[in-house]
């Protein structure tokens, strides 16, 4: 069972990973996988009722404002070339 948790996502998670990569840049694909632990963490406290410290909250705070800020400095970088 083990093996099978273990393999399964894997292989699923770096399949889609590298099936995006042929449709979307390669930036837009590391993003989405930059705030994947973010969002399994909201999937974990709807689902499951997980508790976050207040460390978790600040972390996933600045990693959604990071993403915010890179997705709107390439839009004024394409905007402006």
């Amino acid at each position: 069972m083990l093996t099978a948790l273990a393999i399964g996502p894997t292989l699923v998670g770096f399949g889609l990973y590298n099936a995006a990569l042929q449709y979307l840049e390669s930036s837009i694909t590391n993003l989405i996988v930059t705030i994947e632990p973010v969002f399994t963490a909201a999937v974990a406290y709807f689902i499951f009722g997980e508790r976050f410290t207040t460390i978790q909250i600040i972390g996933a705070v600045l990693i959604m404002s990071a993403m915010i800020v890179l997705r709107v400095r390439k839009k004024t970088n394409r905007e402006t070339d």
